[in-house]
């Protein structure tokens, strides 16, 4: 099960896992708004995932690390772009589903608010196993970087590639059933 984050309560177990995540990569803390989403397996929090609209002009941390503007689909199509962040799986989980349900919360989210592109500065080993797992596409727009006391790799996704052979992806098929009784993970637009 994944929820949005929307209490106090969710929001300390949401905090908890990625900060113990944070802790054994080696990252510093880092507090950013967005839309927060906690993966529950076997009724305990397993993984955590933030999604942020990307603003050229205000994400003055990121720019600073890679300046994701350069890039010409993300220039020009800069509202339909939103930055992964807080993407976490508790270290008990990760030989589990729980990456393929992220992923797919990822993908929802994409659909959702109709964005084509993700971006996000990825662990380098999250990175190597996204590229060869899953097999979409995932683009190292520049080179590894110090960031938060943790070597990272900027990445672009593309969405709308992927949602466009979603159910070509028998991962995907499976995370879409085993999360097919829940409600829409992402709150509709306002």
């Amino acid at each position: 099960m994944i929820i949005l984050v929307e209490n106090e309560r969710e929001q300390r177990e949401f905090d908890k896992l990625w900060m113990k995540v944070w802790d054994e990569k080696g990252f510093q803390y880092e507090k950013t708004e967005g839309d927060a989403y906690l993966l529950y397996v076997d009724g305990r929090p397993a993984g955590t995932a933030q999604f942020t609209p990307y603003d050229p002009f205000g994400s003055e941390e990121l720019n600073r690390v890679f300046d994701f503007s350069r890039i010409d689909r993300i220039r020009r199509h800069h509202r339909q772009v939103f930055v992964i962040d807080k993407f976490a799986i508790a270290k008990e989980y990760r030989s589990s589903s729980a990456l393929d349900l992220l992923m797919y919360n990822l993908f929802d989210y994409a659909e959702t608010r109709q964005k084509l592109f993700a971006i996000a500065l990825l662990d380098p080993l999250l990175y190597r196993l996204i590229r060869f797992h899953y097999h979409f596409r995932v683009e190292k727009v520049g080179e590894r970087t110090m960031y938060k006391g943790a070597e990272v790799i900027p990445v672009l996704i593309d969405s709308n590639y992927f949602l466009n052979r979603k159910w070509d992806y028998d991962w995907y098929r499976k995370a879409a059933v085993e999360l097919g009784g829940e409600k829409h993970l992402v709150p509709e637009m306002v």
